[in-house]
């Protein structure tokens, strides 16, 4: 029995299945139940901002940046309504809204697809945040929804998930092949942003305008998000094994 129990000890997976047992065993009941309530308000949030999104589509038109390269654009109706989840940052919320909702569910979640999911989430509603405001950010938003919708999807959305994900998420279930497989997700969304662009003479953002910077000049932009995300998801990873374990030693 013995040789068994270190044979199973040793498979691929245990240690991080072994992690997240000890946090359910060592989480109390009241404890759960908070984070089951948190993650419940997370995704209230994350939709909130989306719905929001889809409202002001719905009678705005897209903006133009005055220096653009390209000159389409969307009228305010269905026409932009529909194009808001082509959107970053509403992907990005919508990753949280789904993964937060799906722990409020049933919290201690194992499989490499939802935490694929979950880690893509995290970093792409922090990387938002951060090159919105430090980027994109321009003149403030012209009425009081505006205003709400950019405050929940650009500040308090990318600050409050990685605090959730850091005190509540399960633990050990943070992988190089899970951080793989998340960084598929922003690949796909600006492989379709771009072969879209020249189709409709539009581009979401200001740095990925190719007609103005060119694919060089947007390279730039591109490679060093994408270091950022790698960058990201290095730290979760690293946490992520330093409080494993901290739980593995308690749990013994």
């Amino acid at each position: 029995m013995a040789v068994a129990s270190e044979s199973a000890a040793r498979e691929p997976g245990a240690e991080a299945t072994n992690s997240t047992d000890a946090t359910a065993r060592r989480a109390p009941g009241w404890w759960a139940g908070v984070g089951r309530v948190v993650f419940a308000l997370a995704a209230l949030l994350s939709f909130t901002g989306n719905g929001l999104s889809f409202y002001i589509g719905s009678w705005k038109d897209s903006d133009l940046p005055a220096d653009a390269g390209f000159s389409g654009g969307f009228e305010g109706g269905w026409e932009h309504l529909l194009n808001q989840p082509t959107y970053f940052t509403f992907l990005a919320n919508f990753l949280v809204g789904l993964t937060s909702l799906l722990l409020a569910i049933r919290p201690h979640r194992t499989s490499t697809l939802f935490h694929a999911l979950r880690i893509a989430g995290v970093v792409c509603i922090v990387i938002t945040g951060v090159v919105f405001n430090v980027l994109l950010r321009g003149a403030p938003p012209g009425t009081p929804v505006e205003h709400l919708n950019d405050t929940i999807q650009h500040i308090i959305t990318p600050i409050l998930t990685p605090l959730v994900w850091l005190v509540f998420d399960p633990r050990g279930q943070v992988t190089w092949k899970r951080i793989g497989l998340a960084a598929l997700i922003p690949l796909a969304w600006l492989a379709f942003t771009l072969a879209r662009g020249p189709a409709l003479d539009w581009y979401p953002y200001s740095i990925l305008d190719v007609p103005r910077m060119g694919y060089d000049g947007v390279a730039v932009y591109v490679v060093a998000i994408l270091g950022f995300f790698f960058v990201l998801a290095a730290l979760m990873w690293a946490i992520d094994r330093l409080l494993s374990r901290l739980i593995s030693s308690r749990a013994r």
